[in-house]
């Protein structure tokens, strides 16, 4: 087992993370989720829609503006998925 994480270090870690779960379909160049576990409890349990597109061996899902759980800014995460 590696050192133990300080508060700040682990405040630092939950900050900088995006997660959830669920299941999915694909439909009109969106990928809609329906969410059954998030780390932001915001998100509920509800849809969330994003755009894709797939240019070869990449996958990209963005354009859909959020709220920053931290900063309570909005803003368009950016999720890049690559094939190996």
């Amino acid at each position: 087992m590696g050192a133990k994480l300080t508060d700040d270090e682990k405040i630092g870690l939950f900050d900088s993370m995006l997660a959830y779960c669920g299941t999915y379909k694909v439909e009109d160049g969106r990928v809609i989720h329906q969410v059954d576990a998030s780390w932001n409890p915001l998100w509920g349990l509800a849809e969330q829609i994003r755009p894709f597109s797939i240019s070869g061996d990449m996958l990209v899902i963005s354009n859909a503006p959020a709220i920053d759980p931290v900063t309570a800014e909005e803003v368009i995460y950016r999720l890049e998925f690559q094939k190996v």
